[in-house]
Formats: structure tokens, sequence, C-alpha cells
């Protein structure tokens, strides 16, 4: 399912691309890829689900943040090609690019979010 609140705007849309530059879908994209790495990374229908989510983020990092796009993008081809121990920090470093990108491109998700954090230090 697409987001309806694309791109930095946050403007809702009725319809959207694949190729639209939206943080926020390639963020859905990536945790659900990350997700299933996590449960089932032995069977070929879960690999190529993963990879396919991967491209998916490709799709809508490749313009306004392509450091991500390439990382989503490597990561796609070691598991296409089981190369899973070369993957190394793959993962976290591209889970770390993609928040970079949501927090960049969304300021005040990232502030609730510090908010959030301080609530729960102070109770």
């Amino acid at each position: 399912m697409s987001c309806s609140c694309h791109g930095k705007s946050g403007t809702s849309v009725v319809r959207t691309s694949p190729f639209d530059q939206c943080s926020v879908c390639a963020k859905k994209h990536v945790v659900k890829a990350w997700n299933l790495w996590n449960e089932f990374t032995y069977t070929d229908d879960n690999r190529d689900f993963i990879s396919g989510q991967l491209r998916l983020a490709v799709d809508h990092l490749m313009y306004d943040h392509r450091d991500a796009a390439l990382l989503a993008r490597d990561l796609a081809v070691l598991i296409e090609s089981n190369r899973d121990h070369e993957i190394g920090d793959g993962w976290t470093e591209l889970l770390s690019k993609v928040r970079e990108a949501f927090n960049a491109d969304h300021p005040d998700a990232a502030e609730r979010l510090k908010q959030l954090e301080n609530q729960r230090e102070t109770t």
C-alpha cells in the first residue's frame, strides 16, 4: 500500500508513483525487508520478497537520497546472490541512512520522537 502523504511536503495525494521520491515509503520498504530478514532468511520466496522490498526503496530514494539508494541496491544484490557472508554491517548502515533521510525530510517527526524519549526519561 502506498502512502498518501507524499514527499517532504506531506501533501495528501490521490495517486502515487513507484518513482516518487518519498523517504516515508522508502523507510516502510526497508523496515519491512529488515523484519523479514530477521524471520526466515533461508527460503527463496522470502529472500525474493526481501530483495524486492529493497529495490522498491531504491526507487523512492534514487534522486533525493542517492547514497541510501545505493546501499539498498547493493544489499539487494548480495541477498539475491546468496552472499550473506558479505553483508557485514549492511543492514545497520542502510537503516541508519534511511532514518537520516526520513528525519531530514520530516524534522517535525524527529522532534516528536525526542519529546517522547524525554517524557520516558522523566517518568
